[in-house]
């Protein structure tokens, strides 16, 4: 795909403070070339200092416009300052993913595009400046008999029991999850059994490790409620502009932390 035509606008790093990081989580971004240069555009805009792309980043490099995508992610981040995490989404390309899971292992994120657009494998818990956050990607595919195994559809994108129950109990300020928990109907999806038993099993994600804030998307819609203590922020995606995002201040929104 030929990214000339996307526009650029954004060649100065943002203002970072010692004490300062601002995250902006976004929705799903489904590899969309746009969504990612005006993600960045807004997250400049926004002073910004890292993005967080709640699954269905589009990591889909077995295609010649997935390779672009990856090439225009680099460029950003190298433009920008602004470093681009993302967990799993179901739209992705796990068998690549585990490949690189294998070859680097689970407990650091993986750099797929230069040094700074950077997978977080489920599990993971990444510090940003002494606020901890936890991914755990994955979901059901509402429209698997349509696609294509190993090529638009991939088995490992479902969550299961078992990485659940692998997953040590501890304490994380911020949950990042593609499915979303329990605790809100969000739309025709709630009504397929795989996918409640999906939400079933971020709720006990959710359970173990106890965070301040829970975001995700999958669901393309905005929510936010409550559940025992934690913020749960769903997220919209690409197409649906600022609904797509949410900015969280670590400085304001964990003090101590930021302070430590």
């Amino acid at each position: 795909m030929d990214n000339t035509h996307i526009p650029l606008l954004v060649n100065t790093t943002p203002p970072r403070a010692a004490d300062t990081r601002k995250v902006l989580f976004a929705g799903d971004i489904h590899g969309q070339h746009e969504h990612l240069a005006w993600l960045f555009g807004r997250a400049v805009q926004l002073g910004a200092t890292d993005i967080v792309a709640c699954g269905d980043f589009g990591y889909w490099p077995h295609y010649s416009w997935g390779v672009e995508y990856l090439r225009l992610a680099e460029t950003l981040t190298a433009r920008t300052g602004i470093v681009l995490w993302w967990v799993d989404g179901n739209h992705e390309n796990h068998d690549l993913l585990d490949q690189l899971a294998a070859l680097h292992g689970t407990d650091s994120p993986i750099p797929v595009a230069g040094p700074d657009v950077r997978w977080i494998p489920r599990g993971c818990v990444v510090d940003l400046g002494g606020v901890t956050l936890m991914g755990f990607g994955g979901a059901y595919s509402v429209d698997w008999q349509h696609r294509t195994p190993g090529t638009t559809f991939w088995a490992q994108e479902l969550i299961t029991q078992e990485q659940v129950d692998a997953l040590a109990a501890r304490t994380v300020d911020i949950l990042v999850t593609h499915e979303a928990p329990r605790g809100m109907r969000l739309g025709y999806k709630d009504s397929i059994p795989e996918s409640i038993a999906q939400r079933d099993l971020v709720q006990q994600i959710q359970d173990k490790v106890r965070p301040a804030l829970h975001v995700c998307g999958h669901h393309h819609v905005e929510a936010c409620w409550f559940n025992d203590g934690t913020e749960v922020r769903v997220i919209g995606r690409d197409g649906m502009g600022d609904r797509s995002i949410l900015l969280v201040d670590l400085a304001e929104r964990f003090p101590a932390q930021e302070a430590a």
